[in-house]
């Protein structure tokens, strides 16, 4: 048997026989999108911003406004009107003598369109 052999050896020691081309028969296999939100962000503010039909998420890095919009009406069943996007600094933390930083993170307010709720958020 080859080194680079594409049947596996223990297979073949086993009497089982591998068919080729079995990972073409799992090609109808579509990945799931990665999700952009990360999750709610929860503070005074965002909780007021709610009562405005304004909701708050901290997202992806990477993530655009598009994107975002597209998420939430698909995930909440909702109409967007706006997004609006903004990067937060890291911030240092003093414990004693030793110092460190909380990492910063990128969040985005978004305004639905009026009559529509998200009720995950209202807790």
């Amino acid at each position: 048997m080859a080194l680079f052999s594409k049947k596996p050896k223990v297979a073949e020691e086993k009497g089982i026989s591998v068919k080729e081309g079995t990972a073409a028969a799992s090609s109808s296999f579509v990945p799931v999108q990665e999700s952009v939100i990360t999750g709610f962000y929860i503070s005074e503010k965002a909780g007021l911003l709610n009562g405005f039909n304004q909701y708050v998420f901290k997202v992806a890095k990477d993530a655009n406004k598009s994107q975002l919009a597209k998420q939430v009406e698909k995930m909440f069943n909702v109409k967007v009107k706006d997004v609006k996007i903004m990067n937060t600094k890291k911030k240092r933390r003093d414990i004693g003598r030793y110092h460190g930083f909380k990492p910063g993170f990128k969040k985005a307010v978004v305004v639905l369109e009026k009559g529509y709720a998200i009720e995950q958020a209202k807790v």
